[in-house]
């Protein structure tokens, strides 16, 4: 019995000033799925809580890539949570609900611009490295 509970674990409040090429920013973050939580996983999930966009948000995501392949998902109730994503010099305003597939080397960032619900972001390696 219970050969698979340590593969069911509750997800890490962490701010989001402690991710790598992220500044503070009032939104909740939830890592729900890492090497550090779960070993065994070659997959990282986080989730961000976006109770409501302040007016001129300060940009709390930098510019940088990784070395896997990463996938943000813009969800909420209304469809109307709003962001501008940046892919290499390139800059698209998105409204819930969007896909956004990051290829591994592909520089980019993500801007809330208003709106409330979750954004994900998925990138497909449990043991990644950030650069500018």
């Amino acid at each position: 019995m219970n050969r698979y509970k340590k593969f069911i674990k509750k997800g890490i409040k962490e701010p989001l000033s402690t991710v790598e090429f992220h500044t503070f920013a009032p939104i909740k973050r939830v890592s729900m799925l890492s090497k550090k939580i779960i070993p065994k996983s070659d997959t990282h999930i986080a989730i961000h809580v976006i109770d409501s966009a302040q007016k001129n948000m300060l940009d709390y995501s930098l510019l940088h890539k990784h070395n896997a392949d990463e996938i943000n998902l813009i969800i909420s109730d209304n469809d109307k949570l709003k962001y501008e994503i940046q892919l290499g010099d390139e800059k698209y305003r998105v409204t819930s609900p969007t896909t956004i597939f990051i290829p591994k080397g592909v520089r980019h960032k993500a801007k809330l611009i208003s709106g409330k619900g979750t954004f994900v972001c998925i990138i497909l390696s449990g043991k990644y490295t950030s650069s500018k």
